[in-house]
């Protein structure tokens, strides 16, 4: 891995802090998290951790979410119990959706990404329905997940800022950083399909990086899909190496 496992596990932790879901029962080290559906990561089981001692673990974890008429997920990293994924498999679980955990400094990415001078940025404290609308708007999703963000959205720590970046007063990007422990974590970068190939998204992560900077984060990580191959990218040009993977197992 090349990375203290440690180290990994922390992030993990501080990853999950920063989409806390609506519903949250620990399970022994693990955590079962509900949020109205609204996400895989705010609805399944979080496994970084010793195994349950629990000889029926998996029976009473999907209890859970069939009470809530929600799909059993687990998120397995690659610091979770050794087997868990061929246990999972073994049971009729469903693979899906491959992730890395990248890992940056905020000062590498100052360095890489000068400021443009092109866009603005406003930056708060809270997401506001506007700002929730506009995050929706741009990634296409249903008006029925609005609640579960809202909540992921407001439940995070005080350490947080939504930002917004604006081109002649439009919104053509969006994004969120949280801070803890030294470590900043950056969310939902997305930027206006309409206005893509400008150089918003590396100013959007040069913004959040002086957020970072200014709140005495000097280590930056973000989760990403594998598949999503520009993203991906752009990371590595900012420094970002890959720590770690994750992914989702699901019943069918």
């Amino acid at each position: 891995m090349g990375t203290d496992v440690r180290i990994v596990a922390l992030i993990e932790e501080l990853a999950a802090n920063a989409w806390p879901a609506y519903t949250q029962q620990s399970y022994g080290a693990w955590k079962l998290r509900a949020t109205f559906g609204t996400t895989k990561r705010a609805n399944s089981v979080f496994t970084v951790g010793p195994m349950p001692e629990d000889a029926d673990w998996l029976r009473r974890i999907e209890r859970f979410y069939q009470r809530r008429g929600l799909p059993v997920c687990f998120y397995v990293s690659d610091v979770s119990p050794d087997g868990l994924d061929a246990e999972l498999a073994g049971q009729g679980y469903r693979l899906e959706m491959d992730c890395s955990l990248m890992l940056g400094r905020t000062g590498e990415v100052l360095e890489r990404v000068t400021d443009g001078g092109r866009f603005t940025f406003d930056c708060a404290e809270e997401a506001d329905d506007a700002w929730i609308h506009d995050f929706m708007r741009l990634e296409a999703f249903p008006q029925e997940r609005f609640a579960g963000y809202r909540h992921i959205f407001s439940a995070v720590g005080p350490e947080k800022s939504f930002v917004r970046v604006l081109e002649d007063g439009a919104t053509v990007g969006l994004g969120t950083v949280v801070a803890e422990r030294g470590f900043a974590g950056i969310s939902n970068i997305i930027v206006d399909p309409k206005h893509r190939r400008k150089g918003i998204a590396q100013q959007l992560l040069r913004a959040l990086a002086v957020w970072a900077q200014d709140h005495e984060a000097d280590r930056l990580y973000l989760q990403v899909i594998d598949d999503n191959a520009p993203a991906v990218t752009l990371y590595r040009q900012l420094g970002f190496d890959r720590i770690s993977g994750h992914r989702y197992w699901i019943k069918p």
